[in-house]
């Protein structure tokens, strides 16, 4: 009889989808599943649905070693909870998801941050980050600003579980007060949009009239890039990170704003070394499997 394949299961969850897979020991993915979170329906409904969803996978053939999770919100990966989440997703915030998983599957759980995982992700896979050490620190440009920090390799989750969290920082803007994602994510960029033009566009279609040459769209991509280089360079200032991997759904668009980020990098006097991820929306649930195999590498 052929020996089974040891893999985990691997799980990022999220205010938009659910998605889950089958994942080997190289970081091949083998079955993969997908639903929408629907987060409006509770907390309870989709940790529900992320069981489901990982379930759901044949196994069969397969020996299940241990269960990786990325989950929006703030994640104690040692208790694997959600210690707080944002209004995008009610009842979030206490969901034991290593209980869970642990009841269901019957093996180690590893727990964190959605970003967090993303940056393990392209730690393990990203051949352009091999053999990289000290300080990488991954922002990721979305509907909000995620991030995330590791050292030689090792997240960095901190002591109150927030490290990384660059969105939830101040800054001054318009003579107040705001959040750092409300002006440096996709979401940022139309709320610049929206005090230029007094109009309504979404990021995206922000950098599509901007490359038809609309004054307003144009400005406002030059302030989310100015806000943008900003930010780089004062986490160049703070954690001199050998690398700084930018990722998130604005990366999709770089081709528009890349060469202009590093002008205004380099007229602020320089910033850390950039690199674009490269596993897109697989990048949660790669680290997540990362996470899995190293709690596997730890226990042996």
């Amino acid at each position: 009889m052929r020996a089974m394949s040891r893999v985990c299961l691997a799980v990022d969850v999220g205010g938009t989808k659910i998605a889950a897979a089958l994942v080997d020991a190289t970081g091949a993915v083998l079955a993969s599943a997908r639903r929408p979170s629907e987060p409006a329906r509770g907390g309870a409904a989709v940790l529900a649905d992320m069981i489901a969803c990982m379930d759901g996978i044949e196994r069969r053939g397969h020996d299940l070693v241990a269960v990786g999770v990325s989950a929006a919100g703030v994640i104690d990966p040692r208790a694997g909870v959600v210690a707080d989440a944002t209004d995008v997703m009610p009842g979030w915030k206490g969901q034991r998801l290593a209980d869970a998983c642990a009841t269901c599957f019957g093996v180690p759980v590893a727990c964190a941050n959605d970003v967090h995982s993303a940056l393990a992700g392209e730690l393990w896979r990203n051949e352009a980050l091999a053999g990289v050490r000290g300080a990488v620190v991954m922002l990721a440009l979305g509907t909000g600003l995620g991030g995330a920090i590791a050292v030689d390799g090792r997240l960095l989750a901190g002591a109150h579980f927030i490290a990384g969290h660059f969105g939830r920082t101040l800054v001054q803007h318009n003579g107040g007060a705001v959040t750092l994602d409300s002006l440096v994510s996709g979401t940022g960029l139309s709320n610049l949009y929206r005090e230029l033009a007094h109009a309504e566009a979404d990021g995206p279609a922000v950098l599509a009239r901007a490359g038809a040459g609309e004054a307003a769209a144009a400005a406002a991509l030059s302030a989310w890039l100015d806000y943008l280089a900003m930010t780089l360079h004062n986490i160049y200032w703070m954690l001199d990170p050998t690398l700084l991997i930018i990722g998130g759904g604005v990366i999709d668009s770089r081709a528009h704003w890349w060469s202009e980020l590093e002008a205004r990098l380099a007229g602020l006097g320089g910033g850390p070394r950039l690199a674009p991820a490269i596993l897109g929306s697989d990048a949660g649930v790669i680290g997540a499997a990362r996470l899995a195999w190293q709690s596997v590498e730890a226990r042996a």
